[in-house]
C-alpha cells in the first residue's frame, strides 16, 4: 500500500542482515523477521546515480544497501563462499595490477637508488685518482722543467767555455728561455774593446752568432732563438737577430751613438737659422734607445735682445720640429729638449710633452 507517495512494504526476511564491511561476516543459522523500509534510496557514486536490482532499505534506522554493487563500485569482487557461510571480499583484478606495479616500481627506485649511491662512491674514488694523476703529472712537470733548465744551463757553460773570447774581445754571454724559444743575450763593454770591434767586419759579427746558434740547435733542434750584442759602456744594442722557421738568421746592425751623431749634424744644419735673427750654435744629442736629450745652444750675449723679442710659441715651434725628427729615429724613445746659454750653460727652456702628445714647456731669464 501507499503512505504519503512513499512505498513501504512489510517483508520477513529469513536472511541474516549484512552490514557493509570489508571483513568476512559469520552469522548463525536463525530467523528473525524485520519491518523494513523502502523508500526509494538512490546510490551515488562520484556524481552518477547506480541502480541494482536490488533496492536499499531501512530498518531500524539503518539502511542497508546491496553489499556487491557497492563493493564492486569501489573496485572489489565479492564472492560466497556457502561451505564456510562466508563472504569474501577481495581487490579484483586491476587493483592487484596496480598494486603489482606500485611495488616494482617501488623496487626499481630502491635498485636505482642503491646504484646511485654506489656511482656516487665510484666518482669519489675518480675524483680522488684524477687528483693523485694530476698531482703526479705536476711533479713531472716540475722535474722535467727542472732538467731542462739544467740543460739549458750546461748548454750555457759550454757556450761560453768556447764564445766568450772572439778576436781578442770578451764577451759575456747568457741563455734563457725554453725548448721552443731561447734567447742569446750577448754584452761587451766598448770601453775595452771599441779598437778590437771597429776592426769586425759585419760578416766576422754574423760568423760569430751563427756559430753559437749551430751549437744551440744542436741540442734543441727546434728553438727560435732572438737576441742581441750589447754595449754595457754607451748603452747601445750593437746588432739585433732572430731565427725563422728555417734557421735562417735575420741581422739588425745598429749603432745609436752613430746614428745620434749623424742626426745631430742633420738638425744642426736644417734647423741653425731657424729662429728669426738667430744663429744657433749647437745641437747636441745624448742618450741611449730608452731615453734621448737635445740640447740646444744659443749665444746669449749676441742674441739678447732677439732672444728676448722671441714668442713662446715660436721657440715652441723649433723644440717641436726638432722632437718629432728625432722621433721618427727613435719611437719609443722618452725624449726632452733643453736650450741653454752657449757660454756657461744657464738653462733658458725646456720642452717636453705630455702621455696625450701635447706640447709642455717652460721659459727661464738666464
Amino acid at each position: 500500500m501507499m503512505v504519503n507517495n512513499r512505498k513501504k512494504r512489510m517483508v520477513a526476511l529469513a536472511t541474516t542482515a549484512v552490514l557493509l564491511s570489508s571483513s568476512a561476516i559469520y552469522a548463525a543459522p536463525t530467523t528473525k523477521t524485520l519491518k523494513a523500509t523502502f523508500n526509494g534510496i538512490r546510490i551515488s557514486y562520484n556524481g552518477q546515480i547506480k541502480t541494482d536490482e536490488k533496492e536499499p532499505f531501512i530498518v531500524d534506522n539503518t539502511t542497508y544497501v546491496p553489499l556487491r554493487m557497492v563493493a564492486e563500485l569501489v573496485g572489489k569482487t565479492v564472492k560466497w563462499d556457502a561451505q564456510n557461510k562466508q563472504i569474501i571480499i577481495t581487490d579484483n583484478g586491476s587493483s592487484t595490477t596496480s598494486n603489482a606495479l606500485y611495488e616494482q616500481a617501488q623496487q626499481q627506485i630502491s635498485t636505482l637508488t642503491a646504484q646511485l649511491a654506489q656511482k656516487s662512491l665510484e666518482i669519489a674514488q675518480l675524483k680522488q685518482e684524477k687528483t693523485a694523476l694530476e698531482e703526479q703529472i705536476k711533479t713531472l712537470q716540475n722535474s722535467k722543467s727542472s732538467s731542462k733548465n739544467k740543460d739549458l744551463s750546461d748548454l750555457e757553460d759550454q757556450i761560453i767555455e768556447d764564445y766568450e773570447e772572439y778576436k781578442n774581445i770578451e764577451f759575456d754571454i747568457q741563455l734563457s728561455g725554453n725548448s721552443s724559444k731561447i734567447s742569446l743575450k750577448i754584452k761587451v763593454d766598448l770601453d775595452d774593446y771599441k779598437r778590437a770591434w771597429n776592426k769586425l767586419t759585419q760578416k766576422d759579427i754574423q760568423n760569430y752568432i751563427e756559430d753559437i746558434c749551430d751549437d744551440i740547435w744542436d741540442t734543441y733542434d727546434s728553438a727560435k732563438i732572438e737576441g742581441y750584442i750589447y754595449d754595457t759602456d754607451s748603452r747601445d744594442y750593437l746588432v739585433e737577430f732572430k731565427s725563422d722557421s728555417k734557421k735562417k738568421l735575420k741581422f739588425t746592425f745598429d749603432n745609436v751613438s752613430d746614428t745620434l751623431e749623424d742626426l745631430e749634424k742633420d738638425l744642426y744644419s736644417y734647423y741653425k737659422d731657424y729662429l728669426p735673427g738667430i744663429r744657433l750654435s749647437s745641437i747636441e744629442l745624448s742618450g741611449d734607445r730608452d731615453d734621448i736629450v737635445y740640447e740646444v745652444r744659443i749665444d746669449y750675449r749676441e742674441y739678447k735682445d732677439e732672444w728676448e723679442a722671441l714668442l713662446d710659441f715660436e721657440i715652441t715651434r723649433l723644440m717641436s720640429k726638432i722632437y718629432n725628427e728625432i722621433e721618427d729615429e727613435f719611437r719609443d724613445a722618452d725624449i726632452e729638449g733643453y736650450i741653454y746659454t752657449k757660454s756657461n750653460k744657464d738653462l733658458m727652456f725646456k720642452y717636453y710633452r705630455s702621455s696625450s702628445g701635447s706640447d709642455r714647456y717652460d721659459r727661464y731669464d738666464p
